[in-house]
C-alpha cells in the first residue's frame, strides 16, 4: 500500500493544536450559519407521531418506559416500527422544556449537526493526518444538501444523534488503539451504545471498526483484533435481541414485490441513484418512488450491477494505489447495509438514509482535491494548490446555496409536499400528506379529491384510506368511513386507527354492538391502545351499562404510563358517578385527575377543576 493509513496517523501526532481548533470552530460556526433558516420550521409528517400527539414525552419520570414499553416511543402505527428510545428521551427533555416551541426542537438538531461535523473532523484528523483533507471532507459533510432531510426535518433527530454517538465511540477506538489506554475501550463501547438505542443504522459500526483496522494495517494478530470486535457484536446482537422481543419483529414490513429477490433487484439501481444525488443533488424529493424490479434482464438493473461489479473487481488495485481511498469507498457499502433492506424498511430509499454513508463520499471528494493540488512535473506546486482551493471553495458555495434552498422546502407540511409535487407530480405520499395537510385545516372536502387519487394510483397502500376514512367520519357520512375502513382492514388486518375508527362510526350510527366488537379487536392487538378503553366506557356508558363502562375506564391505568389518558380516564369515572348521584366518589375522581395534571396539562386540569366546582343537578 503506498498511500497507508498508519503513516497518516503519525502525521496527525504533530499537528498543531491551535490550526485544529481554530478548523473545528469555523467547521461549527459555518454549519449553523447554513441551517439557521431552519429554525423556524413547524412540525412535519411523522414529527406529529413522535411529539405532538405522543402523550409520553410529556412527562420525564416515563423515561424508563421508553426502554421497554414501544407505544411510548411513538404514537400509534409508528411505534410499532420504530425502537429508538435514547432519540424518544431527547424529544422528552425538548418537551419539558421549550414544550412545542419548534424552534428549539430545531436548534438541537442543528447543535448536533454541527457538533457532528466537528467530530467527523478530528475523526478525519486522527486517520487521515491531512487537514486539507479533514477540514474540506467535513465542511462538504456538513453543507451537503442531502443532508436537510436529517437536519432542518425535526424527525431527523434520531439520525443526527446516533451519528454523534457512532463517531464519538469511532474516535475512542482509535485513541484506544494508539494509546493503548483501556479506559478509551470502554468508553467507546458506552458511547456504541448510545449510538444503537439512537438508531437502528448504528448496527454498521464493528464492520467499520475492522475495516479501518485492515486498512490502517493494524500490527496486532487476528486474534487479538476479534477479541477486540467480539463486544461492538455482543452490543448490537442485544440490541436486536430487544427490539425484537419488543416490536415482535425484525422487519419494518414484508419484502418489496413480495419476495427478497425482487426486493435485492430493485435495490441495485438505487445504489447508483444514491450516488447521483450526492453527486448532483438538485432534484432531491422527501418521498421517493422506486419502481419494484422483477426481472434480472431489467436495464437499469443490469447497469447498476455491472457498475458495481466493476466496482468490486477493482477494490483490490485501489486497496495497494490507496488504503485511504478503498477505506472510505468501503465506509459508503458498509454503512448503506443497514438500509438496504436486507431486513425489510418501510422505504425503499430516502435521503436520511446517507447521512452516515455520505461521509465516505465526501472524503473521497477532499482526497481528489487534495490530489488536484499536488505539483506535478512542469507545474508550480503553489498554482495547484491555489486552484484545488478555488474549486473547493466553488463546490462548497453551490451546495451551501442549495442547502439553504432546501432548507426552506421543509418549512411546513403544505410547502414539503408541494416541493415534492414539484418533482413528481403523481406522487402517492406527497398526494396523500396534501389531503392530509387539508384535513388538519378541516378542509375535508378538499382533503378527499387528492386522498381518492393516491388510491387510484395505490390501491394497496392503507394509509391514505385511513386519511380518507377520518374524512367521512368528521363529515358525519358514517357508512362510507367504514367501507373505506375496512378496505385498509383488508391490506393491514392490525390497523388499530382503522379497527377504533371504525367502532367510532358504529357508535355514532348507535351500532354499540359493532363498535364494541372492533374496540376489542384494537386491544387485542395491542393492549397499551388506549383509546380503545376510554372509546369501551363511551359506549358501555352510552348504552347504560356504568359497571362495564367503569371497568373499561379503569382499565386505561393498568395499561398506560401516561398521565394525561389516566387522568382523562379519572374524569370519565367522575361523571359516571355523578350521574349515579354518588357526589363523594366523583369529586374523590375529579381530585385524583387534577393531581396528575402536571406541566402541559393545563388545559385537562382545568376540565377536571370545573367539574369538581359545577353545581350538578341531580334531580
Amino acid at each position: 500500500m503506498t498511500s497507508g493509513m498508519q503513516d497518516k496517523e503519525r502525521e496527525g501526532k504533530k499537528l498543531d493544536i491551535t490550526s485544529m481548533a481554530k478548523a473545528a470552530a469555523l467547521l461549527f460556526l459555518f454549519t449553523l450559519i447554513i441551517y439557521s433558516n431552519s429554525l423556524g420550521g413547524q412540525f412535519v409528517s411523522d414529527d406529529s407521531y413522535f411529539i405532538v400527539k405522543n402523550v409520553h414525552i410529556r412527562n420525564l419520570s416515563n423515561i424508563p418506559y421508553f426502554f421497554i414499553n414501544p407505544s411510548a416511543v411513538a404514537f400509534s402505527e409508528l411505534s410499532q416500527d420504530v425502537y429508538r428510545p435514547l432519540t424518544t428521551i431527547s424529544y422528552a427533555i425538548d418537551f419539558n422544556l421549550w414544550r412545542l416551541n419548534t424552534f428549539c426542537y430545531h436548534l438541537e438538531n442543528v447543535l448536533l449537526h454541527s457538533s457532528n461535523a466537528v467530530l467527523l473532523f478530528v475523526l478525519l484528523m486522527l486517520i487521515v493526518g491531512n487537514i486539507f483533507i479533514a477540514f474540506f471532507a467535513s465542511l462538504l459533510f456538513a453543507l451537503h444538501p442531502v443532508q436537510t432531510e436529517a437536519v432542518a426535518w425535526i424527525s431527523g433527530r434520531s439520525s443526527v444523534l446516533f451519528l454523534f454517538f457512532y463517531l464519538s465511540s469511532f474516535i475512542c477506538y482509535v485513541l484506544y488503539r494508539r494509546e493503548k489506554k483501556k479506559a478509551y475501550f470502554f468508553v467507546s463501547l458506552a458511547l456504541y451504545c448510545g449510538s444503537l438505542f439512537s438508531k437502528e443504522m448504528a448496527v454498521s459500526l464493528p464492520l467499520l471498526l475492522a475495516a479501518y483496522d485492515i486498512h490502517a494495517r493494524d500490527e496486532g494478530g487476528l486474534k487479538k483484533r476479534i477479541c477486540r470486535y467480539v463486544p461492538y457484536f455482543l452490543l448490537a446482537a442485544f440490541f436486536v435481541t430487544v427490539r425484537f422481543l419488543l416490536l415482535k419483529r425484525v422487519g419494518q414490513c414484508d419484502w418489496w414485490g413480495g419476495n427478497p429477490y425482487r426486493t435485492f433487484l430493485t435495490m441495485l439501481p438505487v445504489l447508483v441513484e444514491y450516488v447521483k444525488i450526492l453527486i448532483f443533488p438538485v432534484k432531491l424529493c422527501a418521498f421517493y418512488v422506486t419502481p419494484i424490479k422483477t426481472s434480472f434482464l431489467n436495464a437499469q438493473v443490469l447497469t447498476a450491477l455491472c457498475l458495481i461489479i466493476a466496482l468490486f473487481a477493482s477494490m483490490p488495485f485501489i486497496f495497494r494505489r490507496s488504503g485511504r481511498v478503498s477505506f472510505f469507498i468501503w465506509w459508503f457499502l458498509i454503512t448503506l447495509l443497514p438500509v438496504s433492506n436486507i431486513v425489510p424498511l418501510r422505504a425503499l430509499m430516502a435521503e436520511r438514509f446517507l447521512y452516515l454513508p455520505s461521509i465516505g463520499f465526501c472524503v473521497l471528494v477532499a482526497i481528489l482535491m487534495e490530489r488536484l493540488g499536488r505539483p506535478a512535473a512542469g507545474r508550480p506546486g503553489k498554482g495547484a494548490r491555489t486552484a484545488a482551493v478555488i474549486l473547493a471553495t466553488i463546490l462548497v458555495c453551490l451546495y451551501g446555496v442549495r442547502t439553504m434552498a432546501r432548507n426552506t422546502d421543509w418549512k411546513d407540511s403544505m410547502t414539503i409536499t408541494r416541493s415534492i409535487l414539484k418533482v413528481d407530480p403523481l406522487n402517492p405520499w406527497a398526494l396523500m400528506a396534501l389531503g392530509v395537510a387539508y384535513s388538519a385545516e378541516e378542509r375535508y372536502e378538499m382533503a378527499m379529491e387528492p386522498l381518492k387519487k393516491v388510491i387510484g394510483m395505490a390501491g394497496d397502500y392503507f394509509a391514505p384510506k385511513n386519511a380518507l376514512g377520518f374524512c367521512y367520519l368528521q363529515l358525519g357520512r358514517y357508512d362510507e368511513a367504514i367501507a373505506v375502513y375496512r378496505d385498509a382492514l383488508r391490506i393491514k388486518p392490525n390497523n388499530l386507527e382503522a379497527l377504533g375508527s371504525i367502532g367510532v362510526a358504529y357508535a355514532s350510527l348507535g351500532k354499540y354492538d359493532e363498535a364494541i366488537k372492533h374496540f376489542k379487536k384494537a386491544i387485542a392487538i395491542d393492549r397499551a391502545y388506549v383509546e380503545g378503553y376510554i372509546n369501551l366506557g363511551t359506549a358501555y356508558g352510552r348504552m347504560g351499562d356504568p359497571a362495564r363502562a367503569i371497568k373499561e375506564y379503569e382499565r386505561v391505568e393498568q395499561n398506560t404510563v401516561s398521565k394525561q389518558d389516566i387522568a382523562i380516564s379519572y374524569i370519565r369515572i367522575g361523571d359516571i358517578y355523578m350521574k349515579l348521584k354518588n357526589v363523594e366518589k366523583a369529586k374523590e375522581y375529579y381530585r385524583n385527575a387534577i393531581s396528575l395534571c402536571g406541566r402541559g396539562m393545563d388545559q385537562l386540569k382545568q376540565v377536571a377543576s370545573d367539574r369538581l366546582n359545577a353545581k350538578w343537578d341531580l334531580k
